[in-house]
């Protein structure tokens, strides 16, 4: 159905693999499919769990295509990076757990999608890069920019920023920018056991915790206060709530359905 992606979804978890290799460089179209997927996998509404992954094992993406004449315009250029942005809003908003699962190269845009992922798994093999300084350039997806400070702190976001220099996934889980790593030959099956866990997970506490971390480096930290409150109204009334407390007493595993 996508030219430049593969979509699976079952047993509620979407994989959805870039699949332009050997390096899964970005372009418009490819985007466009991105944003297409994700909305067909949240139309669903069976899905708790999306999993990000590069074809092949050189690259999760080496960022945009810089070969890509539909770019060349200023205008195309800004719809481009108007698209790449939306794409970090819409994987860090989305209503289930996002996990990039990176092994290979992972350049410019493509860091901007598996950094805002909730979970992000690293092989040994990964190789993250930000660089744009030398190449004339800056960041242009929000996350350089706007969002990584949030993560990693003032220096090291400049260190990574204004070195631009390549770091393993063993440095990326030191400095906090993956959630872990783990050998090529472990990789697989690493990210098939937390992505079942996750999708184990409650769906509406999953989709509360995600907003309210959100809205403490968007909004501040009295609006996630309140993001807080009205979620456990929701929550403790709802189904899933009673289902897990049953389920722990009965030493049985959990049947959440989202309600």
């Amino acid at each position: 159905m996508y030219e430049n992606l593969t979509l699976e979804c079952a047993d509620g978890i979407a994989r959805l693999t870039f699949n332009r290799p050997p390096l899964n460089l970005f372009t418009h179209p490819m985007l466009e499919d991105i944003r297409a997927a994700l909305d067909e996998v949240e139309a669903r509404g069976d899905i708790r769990v999306v999993v990000l992954a590069g074809s092949g094992t050189r690259a999760f993406s080496a960022g945009a295509d810089l070969g890509d004449e539909a770019r060349h315009s200023p205008e195309a250029g800004r719809s481009f990076r108007e698209l790449g942005r939306f794409l970090v809003r819409r994987l860090e908003t989305f209503p289930a757990a996002v996990v990039s699962a990176v092994r290979g190269w992972c350049i410019g845009g493509g860091t901007g999608l598996a950094w805002v992922a909730d979970i992000r798994i690293a092989a040994e093999s990964a190789r993250f890069r930000a660089g744009d300084v030398y190449l004339g350039i800056i960041p242009t997806w929000s996350i350089g920019m706007v969002r990584l400070v949030h993560y990693l702190g003032r220096n090291r976001t400049l260190d990574l920023l204004l070195l631009g220099e390549d770091i393993d996934g063993r440095e990326a889980q030191r400095i906090g920018l993956v959630t872990r790593c783990v050998p090529d030959a472990e990789f697989e099956a690493e990210v098939e056991r937390v992505v079942r866990r996750l999708a184990g997970g409650a769906p509406l506490p999953v989709r509360a915790i995600k907003e309210a971390v959100r809205a403490q480096y968007v909004d501040g930290p009295a609006r996630a206060a309140e993001l807080e409150e009205e979620w456990a109204q929701r929550i403790l009334a709802s189904r899933d709530a009673r289902e897990g407390m049953a389920a722990f007493r009965e030493k049985r595993r959990a049947g959440f359905t989202g309600e």
